[in-house]
């Protein structure tokens, strides 16, 4: 089976279970700020040697007031060509910051912020911004599932050794989220955001994540990530596929 074909998997068995969150009333996450690191690594060697490794850490806090998450992830990855010789084949790092305004209610609105640079989609640096709306279809205290809508405000400067110039443009922004819990070691996460680009809908992004992480204590877990990116304007960019995507195994501590 193929690296997507484990990834589509993936994907399918946590959206289905996650839609099968009763809608019942929820116990509430406990209230304060929590942290979590990460770090992933694969690796392919033989035939065929490439190596990807990242780091991802986040601060959240959760409170009837407000709910926020800002998050900061850091990738590099290397190949070899015919000739054996070692090269960089994927680095970038990525900032996400968002806050919700009514985060125990069914419907709450939110502003969010991310900046990015990915040598993958030839991107020196993409920032964008916008507000939207969070709608809560499933919760119960085993997990939930929520749909937004944003609009955003987006800048992409590409990569210097590119003739492309800057652009400007606004994006809906569509995204699916979905947590569930199997047991109390065992659980699964979802979230896809797709982006057209405002009167030209065959301008777009979607950025795929799915994670299983299974807890050996309190504190600590092992993941495994799967990750499915897709950018239609990377190939202009000087990129050779709009797709790119890894699975990756890992360690997840949480404060």
């Amino acid at each position: 089976m193929s690296l997507r074909s484990y990834g589509v998997a993936l994907n399918v068995f946590a959206a289905g279970m996650a839609l099968c969150v009763p809608r019942e009333a929820a116990d509430a996450q406990k209230a304060g700020w929590h942290s979590t690191v990460e770090a992933n690594a694969s690796t392919l060697f033989g035939a065929t040697s490439q190596t990807l490794m990242s780091l991802a850490a986040g601060l959240s806090h959760t409170g009837d007031g407000f709910s926020s998450d800002a998050t900061f992830a850091f990738r590099y990855g290397e190949s070899e060509d015919d000739q054996r010789v070692k090269f960089v084949n994927a680095r970038g790092w990525a900032v996400n910051l968002s806050v919700d305004g009514t985060p125990n209610g069914r419907v709450s609105p939110f502003v969010s912020a991310s900046t990015e640079a990915s040598l993958e989609k030839r991107i020196a640096s993409r920032s964008s911004g916008g507000v939207g709306a969070k709608w809560v279809f499933a919760k119960s205290n085993t997990g939930s599932a929520n749909i937004s809508a944003a609009i955003l405000g987006e800048r992409t400067v590409a990569l210097s050794d590119t003739a492309v110039s800057a652009t400007s443009v606004a994006r809906w922004s569509w995204r699916v989220k979905m947590v569930q819990r199997i047991d109390d070691r065992l659980s699964l996460s979802h979230v896809t955001y797709y982006g057209p680009r405002f009167n030209v809908p065959s301008q777009y992004t979607i950025t795929s994540t799915s994670v299983g992480s299974f807890a050996i204590n309190k504190a600590v877990a092992l993941t495994l990530t799967f990750n499915d990116n897709f950018d239609s304007q990377a190939r202009q960019r000087g990129a050779p596929t709009n797709n790119d995507g890894s699975l990756l195994f890992g360690v997840r501590g949480t404060f």
